[in-house]
Order: structure tokens, then C-alpha cells, then sequence
């Protein structure tokens, strides 16, 4: 059965000997989570995406976080990691408009927008950041550079931080429609590089406008960069290059498979990324007693929390199934004609 952190906390709350209420009974869930997350790829700590992506960068949805395999229109490809272009035998530097393998997904670390700022020497941006009513006086920190490639630092509340500081209040903001208002940074941006916001009640959307012309002009220039979920407080996307995915001339359907990134519970209602509560109530156990300076009886309930994921996952995935090696293939670039295990 797929779990909810209401259906784990009244069992965590009694062996820590706190109210089910309590925040730290939520914080010691989490924390178990996050740690048994990392040990293996138990059952619900890995999903599997499908998208239409043509110009060869995809950024990924925030709840994955590693791709383990890859395919492109139905072909099985190869995944790289970000020191694949800097081999001495490798294909080099790649981009988008690289002619190259449309096989081969090739990582490009994280970025902090669906989207990056279009900026060229003609045309600085700004960015607007669209929210709901619901969520006046809650602040947002953009960090990045400037039209004039310069680190943006600027004044808030007396105090010079990195980035511009924008708080939502709906008496000095735009109303675009209903509830929906919109502020507009002071800074031009090259590019951005961080956010840092308060958790929201509703998505935040971020875009990119011209920072000349007329109000109607300005607003016929948006381009969405970023939709930020209402607990994405320090938003982060791992982002790919499949460099000869352009060269197809048509709408690829890229299929991936990889962990899910850990984003921890916070209301009853939210899903348990381990779905076995007795690992949880162990793997909370030795946090407790770490904290407690007993790093061998710690170490005794972790190595039971994972035993017992290892026999869910034996059971999950059951005797019938036929468990074949990953092989490279030998007409991969740089294979040399040989065939690895990995």
C-alpha cells in the first residue's frame, strides 16, 4: 500500500514518546526517508517520464532527480555524465546545434528555470513574477547577472544581499485577472541563477519581458521560464543535451527512467516515497540514537531498515522476472568495439 505521513506518524510519534502533532515527529519521518532513499531503488523512489522535446535541451520536472536509462522514439539510448565531452577520445564540446548522436543523453548539471533568459545585445530582460492573492507578503530572492554581466547585489532591509528581493503585496502590484498579480524585477537580467522564496499557498510563475516599450508591448513579450510548485523554496532541475536530437527535423517522444528526487512530507496528506512502515519506524530509530552518541545500535537499525526494503523489493519484484546485465553497445562512440558491464 502506497503511503500518506498521516498513516506513518501515530506509529513514529509513540516510539519517539511524542504527540503525533508534534513538527519533529514529521522531521524525523522525512529525515528517515531521505537517508533510505539513497541506499537503494526500492519500490516508489523512481519514476518514469515521457516528453516531446526537439531542440536536444530538456530540462527535467522537479521530482526527478537521476536518469538511469534513456530512450528516444522508441530506440534505447546511452546516458553520459557531465565528463563525457571532456575526454581525450570523446566527441568534444556539444550543443544543440551540434550534428551528433541522437542516442546518447549527455547531463548538464541543474538549473533553477524550466527555461534560460533569451537575453542578446539588443534586448535586456526583466523578469515578472506572476502569483495568486493568497499569497501577499510572501518574498522571493532572484540571484543571477545583469544586462551589463555583473553580479547583482542590492539593498533589503538595510542589509546588501546577492540578488534582488521581491516581496508580493497586492495594494502596490499589478492585477492582471482574479486573483492573479504580477511585479516586475528592477534589475535587467542576463541570466539567473538561484531562487530562493517562501513556501506558497499557490504555484508562482516566472517570465522574461523586454525591459523597453509600452505596457501592451512589454506584456506581448513574456516568455514563461518557470512554474514553481507551492513547496519549491530553493526550486532546482537537473538538465540534459541529447545533441543530434535536432537533427531528426521532427517532435521526438524522449523517454527516461531514474531516481526520484526527495521532496520531503509536510501535509497528512502527502505520499511516502518509502512505502514500508517498518523500515521507516527502524530507520528512525537509529537516527534517534545517533543523535544519542549509540552509533552501534544506530547502525543496527539502519542495516535492519534496509534489510527490510531488500526483501520488499525481492517481493515487488517477485522470482518470474528474468534480470538481464546493461551492456554498452558496440557501436557506441568511444566503446573501442568492447562490450562492458555496467
Amino acid at each position: 500500500m502506497k503511503l500518506l505521513l498521516k498513516d506513518v506518524k501515530p506509529a513514529v510519534a509513540k516510539i519517539l514518546s511524542m504527540a503525533s502533532t508534534d513538527s519533529r515527529v514529521t522531521s524525523y519521518i522525512n529525515e528517515a526517508q531521505e537517508r533510505l532513499i539513497y541506499k537503494g531503488k526500492w519500490p516508489g523512489t523512481y519514476v518514469r517520464y515521457a516528453i516531446n522535446e526537439s531542440d536536444g535541451v530538456i530540462t527535467w520536472p522537479r521530482q526527478l532527480e537521476t536518469i538511469e536509462a534513456v530512450a528516444v522514439a522508441g530506440s534505447t539510448g546511452r546516458v553520459r555524465n557531465s565528463w563525457y565531452e571532456f575526454q581525450e577520445a570523446g566527441p568534444g564540446l556539444l550543443n544543440s546545434t551540434n550534428s551528433g548522436d541522437s542516442l546518447t543523453l549527455v547531463d548538464r548539471g541543474d538549473a533553477c528555470s524550466w527555461s534560460d533568459i533569451t537575453t542578446t545585445d539588443t534586448t535586456i530582460r526583466r523578469i515578472r513574477i506572476k502569483y495568486d492573492s493568497a499569497d501577499n507578503g510572501k518574498t522571493m530572492v532572484l540571484q543571477g547577472y545583469n544586462g551589463t554581466t555583473e553580479w547583482i547585489r542590492t539593498s533589503s532591509g538595510g542589509v546588501i544581499i546577492d540578488g534582488e528581493n521581491i516581496t508580493f503585496d497586492t495594494s502596490a502590484d499589478t492585477n492582471e485577472a482574479g486573483t492573479t498579480y504580477y511585479q516586475d524585477t528592477t534589475n535587467t537580467f542576463q541570466f539567473l541563477s538561484a531562487v530562493i522564496r517562501d513556501a506558497s499557498n499557490y504555484s508562482v510563475n516566472l517570465y522574461e519581458i523586454d525591459s523597453t516599450g509600452t505596457a501592451a508591448e512589454v506584456t506581448a513579450s513574456e516568455r514563461q521560464l518557470a512554474v514553481y510548485e507551492p513547496t519549491e523554496t530553493r526550486p532546482i532541475y537537473r538538465r540534459s543535451l541529447i545533441p543530434g536530437l535536432p537533427d531528426t527535423n521532427t517532435t521526438q517522444v524522449v523517454t527516461v527512467v531514474g531516481k526520484a528526487r526527495f521532496v520531503p512530507a509536510v501535509n497528512d496528506n502527502d505520499w511516502l516515497f518509502i512505502n514500508y512502515e517498518s523500515a521507516v519506524k527502524e530507520m528512525v530509530m537509529s537516527i534517534r540514537h545517533a543523535e544519542n552518541n549509540q552509533i552501534q545500535e544506530a547502525e543496527l537499525y539502519e542495516q535492519r531498515a534496509v534489510r527490510m526494503l531488500e526483501e520488499q523489493l525481492m517481493h515487488y519484484i517477485g522470482d518470474g522476472t528474468v534480470i538481464a546485465p546493461r551492456m554498452q553497445g558496440v557501436a557506441a562512440p568511444t566503446a573501442a568495439g568492447v562490450e562492458n558491464i555496467i
